[in-house]
Formats: C-alpha cells, structure tokens, sequence
C-alpha cells in the first residue's frame, strides 16, 4: 500500500488536505499555525486502490513554543519523508518562500523521494503568477490548489497520486468494460468477433488478479477448440449460405457458454458442484466414493429436532471462547494534562511517535497508532489531557477535549492515568465516571511511582482504597512511564478486561447464578410480598449486560443489585469490565380482573344505583314524549288536519 506524507512550514493546510484526501474531518482545523504535533495517518481511496496519507506538523521555528518542542515536531515530518513513498510539499501561495522551505526542500532532495510541490491558498491570487516563484526550490511542477473549497484537488490526484499507485497495478479507470466492445454483424469482418470479446473480459479478469494460471491454460484451451470450431462452420458457410448463417448462430452461442462457464471457474467452487447434486434435497453422488451416508442422515434427524450436531457444538463451543479474535483491541489512555499519557505511549510502542515534552497540552489531538505485542494486534489511542470545564478558555481546547471523549467511547478499553504525585484529584473521578457511564472496561495506572518514599506509598494506596472502592473490580498498576517499570504488565490487564466484556455466556449459566444467588441470600420485602427473580439471559456484551426477569422488580433496592453484580462477577471471573443489570417485569392480563378489585364500595354501590334510577326516568319520559307524538299524527292523518311545527325548517341552500 503505497504512502503520501503532507509535509510543509505551518498554518500552510496540510490538516485540510489531509481531511479532503480521507474525506473525514479527523485532523483538527484551525486558523492559526502550530495546532498538528504529531504524525496522524489516514486512508483514503482513489479509483479503487486504498492509500495511506500521513498528516505532519510544520517545520519551522516558533518563538511562542520550546525550541525542544519545534526539534521534535520536525523530527516527526522528517520520518514522515523517510516512511512514504510520495513527498506533497504544501506551501503558502499568499505568504511566498518562507526561510524553513529551503531547509525541507534540501531534506526532501535528499532523500530521493518523490515529490510535488502544492501551492495552496491561490483564491483570490492571479494564476499566472500565482506560485511561479516556487520552482525556485528545484523539486519539479507546482500544482496551484485551494484546498478549502477543493480547488485543484482532483488535477492533484490524477497527475500526482494516481501514476504513483498505478505502481501496484492497474487502477479501475484503466481496466476497459465489456460494453466498449460492439459486435459487427459483417461476417468477413467480425469472423472472431465474439471470441474477442470473451478474450477481453478474460484479460481484464487476469489484470484484477481474479484468475491464476490453471484458469489461463484453461481458457487457452478452450479458445483453441472454439477457433476450430468456427473455421468448420465458416467451411460449411461456403456450401449453403442458410445452413451457415444457423449453424453459425448456434456454435457461436456454444462458444460464448463455454468461455463463460471457464471465466466463471474458481476457487468460490463447492464440493457439491465437483461432485455431487441435489435430487429432491437427497445427495446424489457421481463421482463415487468419500461419501458418508449415515452421518448426513444422522445430521438431517439432528436439524429436524433443533439441535445442533458435535462439529457445530464445537465450532460454536470455539466462538464462544475466542470472541472476535480477528480483531483488534483498541485502549485509549485518558488522564489529566501532563500526568505521561504520550511518555506511556512511546514506551509501550519502543520509539518515539508522539511528541513528548515537559509541558501540559502537548498533544492535541486523538492518535490511532497499531501495535503487535505476542501475536496480539492492538490500537493505542493517545488522547488530549481533560481540564476542567471552568479552566478552559481556548476554543481547539474544546475540541481537544471533545475528540478525547470520542475516543473513550470508540475504545475497548480505557487505561486511566492518574499523577501519583498529585493524589487523586475530582478530575481524575470526573474521568472516570464518563468512562463507566461510556460502559468501557477500565484498567487504572498511577504513573511517575518512581523514586517516592515509602512512606508516600503506603499514603497512596490509603486514598486509592478509599475513593476508587467503587471501582474495585478494575486492577490497578503502579508505573513509571520514563523507566518503563511495570508497562509491561498493563497488557495482562488490557487482554484480561476485553475478554471479560466480549465473553458469550449461556443462558444456563446465568440462570445457575441466579438460582445461587437468591437461594443464600433471597431478595427483598416490598409492599408485603417478597420480591421474585424468575430467570435470567444475555442482553448484550461488551459490556456485559444481563436481563432478570421476575415480578415487583421495578422495588428492588440498590443494595441487592450491587449484591447479584458481586455474585456474578465472582462465579463468571468477569473482571475489568463493568456489568450491567436490567430488570424487566411481564404484564398480568388478569390484573385487572380480581375480585377484591370489582368489589365496589357501600357509598359507590348507592352512586351506581342513582345513576341508574335517573337514567331508567330519563328513558320513560323519552317513551312518553315520543307515544304522545305518534298519537297526535295518527289522529291529524285521521281528520285531515296539518300539523302544526313548533319550529319552522332551514331553508336549503340556492332557494328563493
């Protein structure tokens, strides 16, 4: 996989760059030179081909800044060079050569890499000009872009990144399509029309790699047999031109199936397809031999019953233990400001990646670095320090804060780093409940244990013992970061905290702690009936979360809850990881059919019977009125006499 690393003097876009070539807004962005220290990689796709961009800090001196801080800011870019396989030198179109363009240009010149210089800022400038001075620093074409509004950015990629990753092959752009090639109804001139097609869509299989040499020697043969094949029906075209004209139809369509069928042979083929057939779901095989009739028969009765057989027990017996071992665990270390979360890092990985240096907020942004330790592959997330809230004022210390607390949620595990020369501040426990409320695993280690008094020690562990008791299922470790005493065993924990949080656990077994659980110690009283806990299953992992279902649930106390916690973190070695509880209480569909609650009151039974009385003389005076009605019609019917209306009726509407 071919690398770009974005190199150049500050505040000249590299960030935006860097964001317009991932198409995310990972790197920080801000209109002031010196934000990016560290090296932060991202991919990015082109025509289907993946790459590496390596986003960089600015080399060049800065009077606001240590000058041990700027020597290993520019350290970083430079190893950034070494690493990549093309330089982008982005400079300043509006600002002109500045004095450290000479000195990175020398370096980039030395190394021997390739390189394209990108004058960015040109919006507003004349592009004649605009930029003409920087083929002064000799390292070839100078590309004008304005990579805030994604001026140039497209030129930049078809002349300058696209020729170095067609190094690896083809890209998709330069692989025809079939629908290029149109069929010539002309005999003469399209005789072998068809067979070219089908030698097309095979060459642009072999250059995407989808076909290895069996396949070719395959499709060789076959295009031979089918050649034949035409010649004959061109020869019998000579004696009737009607019978040539179908017989040519058919072998042609013949040859089209048959190149299909060997284009389409691969390694995706199944055993069935070798050898066997499907006749009314019954296994037919023609092949003879290496057939195992009882155990498919055997196998066909286990699914009927909904079970599983012995080699789907113990593959699933397999997942279960090694819960998504393909992938790898990211921990992130968050703590306070200058407590050597970046020290931690650099000693953990054995190099210096990130910048490091004696002063709080020297990282700036969340760091993806990979790491191999053991077979075991792992990201490590170096994150900005968190102040508190009333301490900050700068707002791209906001959105430090705001991308170390994304981090906390998109890690794995979580590593709290806690000054030991500092105690444990409200900080440090406001940290640590968003990691628990986040439902990440934790692992705390108190950095700088070095070179104190024993006495100090003990004093320590006293407060640890005492404000983080509510932790206590998180292992703790006492580090030095500088000296690298005690880092390496924060990979036992870290390993030992995801397999908890990923671990499967069935429903028997959870069941089994419950039954346990409430038979030492049975639950609660509440309105005058014990609470009842039913049975128990998994709701989710990472972290464990747990569903009790059972009735009054919704009175269970905290207390007892902490208890079941407790009971199932030491029968399921859970630990590192916090466990979540739900209780959920099913509905009666009787509840509301009792006899105590249909059993009306004496003053209610006399409201009941009012209320009937004053309906029934409703309804006989209602009866009465509409008796008296009908007589005084009938009798007006009798005599001939109109009746008289006490109120007249509407006009309808458009009368006169």
């Amino acid at each position: 996989m071919k690398v770009v690393a974005l190199v150049g003097c500050p505040n000249v876009g590299k960030s935006t760059l860097f964001n317009r070539l991932t198409k995310t807004r990972d790197a920080l962005v801000a209109d002031f030179p010196g934000l990016t220290r560290d090296r932060k990689y991202g991919r990015a796709l082109y025509d289907g081909r993946e790459y590496i961009v390596i986003d960089t800090g600015g080399i060049a001196e800065d009077a606001e800044q240590p000058s041990d801080l700027t020597q290993r800011m520019t350290s970083q870019a430079l190893l950034a060079i070494d690493e990549c396989d093309l330089v982008l030198f982005m400079v300043d179109a509006r600002a002109g050569i500045m004095p450290g363009d000479y000195s990175v240009a020398d370096y980039i010149r030395k190394s021997g890499k390739p390189c394209a210089i990108v004058a960015n800022k040109i919006d507003g400038l004349d592009p004649d000009i605009a930029g003409a001075e920087f083929y002064g620093l000799g390292l070839g074409e100078v590309y004008q872009t304005a990579v805030v509004h994604g001026r140039g950015v497209n030129i930049l990629l078809d002349e300058v990144i696209a020729p170095v990753l067609r190094e690896d092959g083809p890209l998709d752009s330069d692989i025809p399509d079939d629908d290029e090639y149109e069929e010539v109804d002309d005999l003469g001139e399209d005789e072998f029309g068809l067979s070219e097609m089908a030698k097309s869509a095979h060459t642009k299989a072999k250059l995407r790699g989808e076909l290895d040499a069996a396949d070719d020697a395959d499709y060789d043969d076959a295009n031979d047999e089918t050649d034949d094949t035409t010649e004959d029906a061109c020869d019998a075209a000579d004696a009737s031109d009607d019978l040539a004209t179908a017989a040519l139809n058919e072998l042609l369509e013949e040859q089209a199936d048959a190149v299909a069928a060997k284009l389409r042979r691969g390694a995706d083929e199944s055993q069935w397809e070798q050898g066997f057939e499907f006749l009314d779901n019954v296994p037919v095989d023609y092949t003879g031999g290496g057939y195992d009739w009882h155990a498919f028969r055997e196998a066909q009765r286990t699914h009927a019953k909904g079970e599983m057989t012995e080699a789907e027990k113990a593959q699933a017996e397999a997942s279960t233990k090694t819960p998504f071992a393909d992938l790898p665990i990211k921990f992130a270390l968050v703590g306070k400001p200058n407590v050597g979360k970046s020290t931690l890092t650099n000693r953990m990985l054995g190099e210096e990646r990130v910048v490091v240096a004696d002063m709080p907020g020297t990282t700036r942004d969340s760091i993806y670095i990979p790491l191999e330790r053991n077979g075991q592959k792992y990201i490590v997330i170096d994150t900005a320090g968190v102040r508190k809230r009333r301490k900050v004022n700068e707002a791209i210390e906001k959105f430090s804060i705001v991308k170390t607390l994304k981090a906390i949620e998109d890690c794995n595990v979580a590593i709290l780093v806690i000054d030991a020369r500092e105690h444990i501040t409200d900080q440090d426990l406001s940290l640590l409940s968003f990691i628990l409320d986040s439902g990440r695993s934790l692992v705390i280690a108190v950095n700088k244990w070095d070179g104190l008094t024993q006495e100090f020690k003990d004093e320590i562990k006293k407060e640890l013992d005492l404000r983080l008791g509510f932790v206590d299922f998180a292992r703790v470790h006492f580090i030095s970061a500088l000296h690298g005493t005690g880092v390496g065993n924060l990979f036992d924990s870290i390993n030992e905290a995801y397999e908890s949080a990923t671990r499967r656990n069935s429903s028997s077994t959870l069941n089994r702690v419950l039954q346990a659980a409430t038979q030492e110690h049975e639950p609660p009283v509440s309105g005058g009936r014990r609470i009842k806990l039913k049975y128990a299953h998994a709701g989710g992992y990472n972290p464990p979360r747990i569903i009790i279902h059972g009735n009054k649930v919704s009175k269970m106390p905290d207390s007892y809850k902490r208890y079941l916690i407790n009971c199932y973190r030491k029968s399921l070695g859970i630990m590192g990881s916090p466990i979540i509880l739900e209780f959920k209480e099913g509905e009666n569909p009787y509840a509301n059919q009792k006899p105590a609650q249909k059993r009306l009151t004496q003053s209610a039974q006399r409201a009941e019977r009012r209320k009937a009385e004053t309906q029934r003389r409703y309804a006989r005076a209602a009866s009465k009125a509409e008796r008296a009605q009908n007589r005084a019609i009938a009798e007006a019917k009798r005599t001939g006499a109109g009746v008289v209306l006490k109120k007249r009726p509407k006009a309808k509407s458009g009368s006169k």
